[in-house]
């Protein structure tokens, strides 16, 4: 859901979540905003001392992030969020949306019938090691403190979790094809080869899905299902700096669980 057009204060932003469902204070502590803990703040300045910068596909950009559902490597994912920008790029920066719903409904009938009652096996890492993390070929030419936070924490404070790579949505019943390719590792059970024939073959087919890019301006917020959306967003150009921040909206579909290792 887009809104436009509204006067948007950071308490305007949290009480439009909070008709839905709480705000929760995110997993993850090196994005959350500085001045309330029911935002998180993710701030982009490539030329500043400690930022990102990449290069997608051999154009360097910054902002830049890959198809995926947020928290999906923790055995709860929340609900939703409430995105704004509040300092923009002139070019570049929008924030992609897929309907997971929709991927699975254009699956074949052979294909729904294969990947019935199958789990994925998700964990955080460095986007370098992640298999799926993106179809672009990506490096990082400087890579934030945010980042190389998360990085050294991923083994010690995030376990590889297990979510199903099929549900039903209980509102409606239609299933959802539950897939992150950004954390996604193999499919729980399955040897590697096939693994990673079957997580291809879906990853390609959630890159290949119809997307709406949302362009941004000052005055607009967008809501959405992150049990249902992907989301992406496009990288900016590396001398602007572009800022958005973010409500995490409660819940826990109750799917996920913790992966017991071996």
């Amino acid at each position: 859901i887009v809104f436009r057009g509204h006067e948007v204060t950071s308490e305007f932003q949290i009480d439009l979540s909070e008709v839905f469902a709480a705000c929760e204070v995110h997993q993850v502590r090196e994005i959350r905003h500085p001045d309330n803990e029911k935002l998180i703040r993710l701030t982009s300045n490539p030329k500043g001392p400690d930022d990102d910068l990449i290069e997608v596909e051999g154009k360097t950009g910054c902002a830049w992030l890959p198809w995926h559902k947020d928290v999906i490597f923790t055995a709860g994912m929340n609900h939703g969020g409430l995105l704004r920008a509040t300092r923009l790029t002139s070019t570049g920066g929008e924030t992609g949306f897929v309907d997971q719903i929709d991927a699975y409904d254009r699956l074949s009938e052979d294909m729904k019938a294969r990947i019935e009652g199958l789990e994925i096996v998700y964990k955080y890492g460095p986007i370098e090691t992640s298999p799926w993390a993106a179809r672009e070929k990506v490096t990082y030419l400087k890579k934030s403190w945010m980042n190389r936070s998360m990085d050294e924490r991923a083994a010690r404070d995030w376990p590889s979790v297990v979510h199903p790579l099929v549900f039903v949505q209980p509102q409606t019943g239609r299933k959802i094809l539950n897939l992150s390719p950004r954390f996604a590792q193999s499919v729980l059970g399955w040897d590697k080869a096939e693994s990673d024939a079957l997580l291809d073959a879906l990853c390609n087919h959630v890159w290949d899905s119809p997307a709406y890019f949302h362009k941004w301006e000052l005055d607009h917020m967008v809501l959405w299902d992150n049990w249902r959306m992907l989301h992406c967003v496009i990288p900016g150009p590396v001398d602007e700096i572009r800022v958005v921040e973010r409500t995490t909206i409660q819940g826990d579909y109750g799917m996920g669980r913790v992966l017991q290792e071996a």
